[in-house]
């Protein structure tokens, strides 16, 4: 029966992940889940929803007939990166269940501490769509309860021999007087039994199911989900002598507020940085290992170029670029931040700049071909600007005597599809500066 309760919320869910495309390369900063960065981690969650109780006093076999109880929850959760978290969770129901013209009925609440899992995190890296979290979960805690079992004919509560004396089948239970009341909770012999209330019997339970959040802003999400919980006892319904252990499931309805700063997302709600793999690979990649030692070579004779009085000139688009003051800067996989390596030659450039006050430079910024079009153009757009901004705030260059132009994906340099598996994205993620000739 699990499985199959399972198994519907599995197709339920599932055209909402085939509907859900995630494209890396059209995330923003904020979006992306990057080590040493603070993102908000805590978050409370008040929900309700059916408790549906399977043990052996009911005469259902998946929904009550009738007699449906509800339950309020509470939970503190705690992310720790994108995919894993821990929740405190508090719930609190009435029980009842009847079979064989008898019935039990009683309330419990339940303490459990909870280890959740974001599915979707490790299948797409992300949030689907930026919207949707489908996420497993599985704890352990305990459970509190106090339940008495009756007649339903004259609704008196039941003793031991009432059930288990000459019963086939019902052995009876050890420990147990055959005057005792059938009662948990409560006293079952002697004096005030059987309605004076005694501690609550506790056991072990086990909660695991799955669940769905969908964000409606950086504070807010609402969700649901279903979570069976397993007793390791078979004595919620005081029925002592079943085959199974007794368990229940809630199926909930959700309402979560992110704590933490407005302007900040919650690390559940961020994607993986590509980045890192890319850099892995490339530590072991010898093409892009002679790349760098190329690129040092470039950087060189740019350096030494800039120093020399050069005449020769390049004729593009009716602009001329004079090469001696060339120069190229690299950045990440989508990123626009100016590396230390991008700073030394921009250095180098407003060196030349301070030196000749007549100069003029156009800024010329590139993309590699991952990521949509309209994108990269923005991307390589930050990507000028950010170079614009060091030359200008970093060296005190004159904001005037720049140009800006960013061509996205356009004039690929190193070819990665026709050129695969040998083609460089990295050669491809630049900003060219020129000096204008005018």
């Amino acid at each position: 029966m699990n499985k199959i309760l399972i198994n519907i919320l599995i197709f339920a869910l599932l055209p909402i992940w085939l509907a859900a495309q995630n494209n890396p390369g059209q995330l923003s900063e904020e979006q992306i889940y990057r080590k040493g960065n603070k993102y908000n981690t805590w978050s409370v969650s008040v929900g309700a929803g059916p408790l549906i109780y399977y043990v052996d006093v009911i005469d259902y076999t998946a929904f009550p007939n009738n007699n449906w109880k509800f339950a309020p929850t509470i939970m503190i959760s705690k992310q720790f990166n994108r995919p894993w978290g821990i929740d405190l969770q508090w719930l609190m129901a009435d029980m009842y269940g009847q079979k064989n013209g008898r019935y039990f009925e009683g309330d419990l609440y339940d303490v459990s501490l909870n280890g959740t899992l974001n599915i979707n995190q490790l299948a797409i890296f992300g949030p689907i769509s930026d919207k949707w979290n489908i996420y497993a979960k599985l704890g352990i805690g305990l459970t509190y309860f106090r339940s008495r079992q009756h007649s339903l004919s004259d609704n008196r509560v039941l003793i031991v021999s009432d059930v288990y004396e000459g019963t086939a089948g019902y052995p009876t239970p050890h420990g147990w007087l055959p005057s005792d009341y059938l009662v948990m909770g409560y006293e079952r012999r002697g004096e005030g039994a059987p309605d004076k209330k005694t501690s609550r019997q506790n056991e072990v339970v086990i909660p695991f199911g799955v669940g769905v959040k969908y964000r409606i802003s950086k504070s807010f999400d609402v969700g649901t989900e279903v979570l069976m919980r397993q007793m390791s006892a078979d004595n919620l319904d005081v029925n002592l002598t079943g085959a199974d252990n007794d368990s229940y499931m809630l199926a909930s309805i959700n309402l979560t507020y992110k704590l933490g700063k407005k302007n900040k997302r919650h690390a559940a709600w961020t994607y993986k940085d590509f980045n890192i793999n890319y850099k892995r690979q490339r530590d072991n990649d010898p093409m892009a290992q002679k790349l760098d030692s190329l690129k040092k070579q470039i950087e060189y004779m740019s350096m030494l170029d800039s120093v020399k009085s050069d005449t020769s000139t390049i004729i593009t688009e009716s602009v001329e670029y004079k090469e001696s003051v060339s120069a190229s800067i690299f950045f990440d996989f989508d990123k626009s931040e100016i590396t230390e390596e991008a700073h030394m030659s921009l250095a180098k450039v407003a060196y030349v700049m301070n030196q000749d006050k007549s100069l003029r430079v156009k800024i010329v910024g590139y993309c590699d071909e991952r990521g949509s079009y309209e994108y990269n153009v923005k991307l390589s757009q930050r990507r000028c600007n950010a170079t614009l901004r060091t030359l200008v705030n970093d060296y005190n260059i004159d904001p005037n005597r720049f140009e800006i132009d960013y061509k996205g994906e356009a004039e690929l340099l190193s070819d990665t599809q026709k050129l695969a598996p040998r083609g460089l994205h990295l050669v491809n993620r630049r900003v060219d500066l020129f000096v204008i000739i005018e």
